[in-house]
């Protein structure tokens, strides 16, 4: 399998591109409704402007994330949304979690474990986990693709005593 993702300038530039063309449609459409009195399907808006803040993650989906739980800080419908960022944060491409792990635990990591799951155990906007298993057998969650640091020490950690 080919890593789509594997010149990562090229990769960033497109997804902030994806994630800029969902944002502008979203605020034209809104500033249409309100320039020309036209109707807003609020929903509708709602679900694509958490789905264009949930692709960009970290600190923009926190800030997101924040502004749900203030009251009356948003229309209803999209404090809603952007509330469910917070249980249901969309996941991170395979490709990123192999370059990240790659770069937390070094070019061999798979080996370091009998398994690894593609598909975390839990999204959130910092990171995820990924379910794992030891060479002995021990089942582990593992971050993976976490921006904080204390995340990248337990993943050195735990692999170091996977081997």
């Amino acid at each position: 399998m080919t890593d789509r993702e594997a010149n990562r300038f090229s990769a960033r530039a497109a997804r902030y591109a994806r994630v800029g063309a969902n944002m502008s449609g979203v605020a034209a459409r809104i500033a249409g409704a309100r320039l020309f009195g036209l109707t807003l399907d609020r929903g509708k808006n709602a679900t694509e402007l958490a789905a264009a803040l949930g692709g960009l993650k970290g600190p923009i989906m926190k800030v997101a994330q924040l502004m749900a739980t203030i009251p009356d800080a948003l229309p209803p419908e999209y404090a809603a949304e952007l509330m469910r960022l917070q249980s249901e944060a969309p996941p991170m491409g395979w490709a990123f979690v192999k370059r990240r792990m790659a770069a937390e635990l070094g070019p061999d990591w798979q080996k370091k474990l009998l398994s690894f799951e593609h598909h975390p155990a839990a999204a959130a906007s910092l990171g995820q986990v990924h379910r794992a298993r030891a060479h002995g057998g021990a089942e582990l969650g593992l971050p993976a693709s976490c921006s904080i640091p204390t995340c990248s020490r337990r993943s050195r950690r735990i692999c170091a005593s996977c081997s």
